[in-house]
């Protein structure tokens, strides 16, 4: 089971006790057209060593979650690469921010997929989202698409 300590806090793997607080987390503060419920994060059971959480004083203050992507041979050779992974969800209490909560939670996932073996990881960031898009920009990533939307009357 992964844990780690950065800056008094510790990232480890999600428990099942932590099942409220992360939906509670999620419905706060992250940008999602509905509610998250326990239903949503069954997807987590594909991948579980990718679903960590950050505790402060034994607090869960926030959470990222990734897995690997089914991409088809020809677009992994076309891009120039061998396994794909996605960053799912990452959130962090706003009166958090700024402590190195969500480096330490991106660096954290991003070490566990190169041990898989991972050499691409994608993610969509919300529009909204500044402060996530300015993360990760500073790990290095890079716009290679938007995603957009229109109401149709």
């Amino acid at each position: 089971m992964y844990s780690q300590l950065v800056n008094n806090v510790k990232i480890r793997q999600f428990d099942q006790k932590d099942t409220e607080v992360v939906i509670q987390l999620a419905n706060d503060f992250a940008f999602f057209d509905g509610p998250t419920t326990e239903e949503d994060l069954k997807i987590t059971h594909a991948f579980p060593e990718g679903f960590l959480v950050a505790e402060e004083d034994r607090k869960v203050v926030g959470l990222v979650y990734g897995y690997f992507r089914d991409v088809p041979k020809e677009v992994l050779d076309n891009w120039g690469v061998s396994k794909v992974a996605t960053i799912e969800l990452l959130v962090v209490n706003p009166k958090y921010r700024k402590h190195g909560i969500g480096t330490s939670l991106v660096d954290s996932l991003i070490g566990i997929f190169k041990k898989a073996g991972v050499d691409m990881i994608g993610l969509t960031c919300p529009e909204g989202a500044s402060h996530a898009k300015r993360l990760y920009e500073n790990h290095g990533f890079e716009i290679s698409a938007y995603h957009m939307r229109k109401k149709l009357d």
